[in-house]
């Protein structure tokens, strides 16, 4: 079916909401938004926070809560400069039927058929969250690691975010809850999920940390190396200017001094970092 009326999800409780003022324009409706709604609102009894919630803007747009604290009602209502309000889906159905209007008729049939399909669509993410993982069972799962051993959850959760998978919010992106591979509220991840993200950073990873490796342990090497420069260097010093050193001592310094000179002749560019 067309999309008559843009329907958006909850982002507080994921379930599908209407912009009452889009309802408003496609009903056609004679009177002015604020007078027509008000007076649905009072006359049947819509619920605040049940059937619909506001929402509050300022003079830049910008979405505000009220009150603060400490604020009262009246004081916090004089820094807006907009509101909208959020309506359930059987709340739109209601006020399209008693507009009584072809408008009105077909918005409620439009709103039906929507119900079902996101019913169909909580059901199937109901049943696939039966059978899917956290993200620590998924990290757990896949196996992965890094540097300084096998990742956990919020190393993957870094990494979705990183690759556009997740939000800043650690929700999945609409396109791969579509593809079936993420539920949301909370995160989880389904079997065709697990085995896509297998396909998609198993092998791929394998080798990033191969190279991580072998660059970590190439500069660990030169570290040491430079260590051991130091410090025979040093010692070389004090023994040369006749420091009160005992013969073992002494050994241990040339010792030093003698095993890097025979590292740097293997290695000529290992200080070069």
């Amino acid at each position: 079916m067309n999309e008559l009326i843009k329907i958006e999800r909850s982002k507080r409780t994921g379930n599908p909401i209407v912009n009452a003022r889009d309802l408003h324009t496609f009903l056609e409706v004679g009177k002015d938004f604020s007078t027509w709604l008000k007076a649905r609102i009072t006359k049947f009894d819509f619920i605040e926070n049940i059937d619909y919630a506001r929402i509050f803007f300022d003079m830049g747009g910008k979405r505000i809560k009220l009150p603060k604290n400490g604020e009262l009602n009246a004081q916090a209502l004089k820094r807006v400069h907009r509101i909208e309000y959020a309506l359930t889906l059987d709340c739109a159905k209601e006020l399209s039927m008693v507009q009584n209007n072809a408008k009105g008729k077909e918005a409620r049939r439009y709103f039906i058929e929507k119900d079902k399909e996101f019913k169909a669509l909580k059901e199937e993410l109901a049943r696939k969250a039966e059978i899917s993982l956290t993200m620590t069972e998924t990290a757990n799962m896949l196996g992965l690691s890094d540097y300084y051993g096998k990742i956990g959850r919020n190393s993957l959760y870094n990494i979705l975010y990183h690759n556009k998978i997740v939000d800043d919010k650690n929700r999945a992106v609409k396109k791969y809850v579509a593809k079936g591979y993420f539920t949301n509220y909370p995160t989880r991840v389904t079997e065709e999920g697990l085995l896509w993200l297998k396909q998609r950073f198993g092998k791929e990873t394998t080798g990033e940390v191969g190279e991580l490796r072998a660059m970590v342990e190439d500069l660990r090497k030169k570290q040491i190396l430079m260590l051991d420069g130091m410090t025979s260097v040093v010692e070389t010093l004090y023994f040369n200017k006749g420091g009160k050193r005992t013969e073992e001592q002494n050994r241990v310094a040339i010792g030093h001094l003698s095993g890097f000179l025979e590292k740097a002749k293997n290695m000529p560019k290992a200080l070069n970092i």
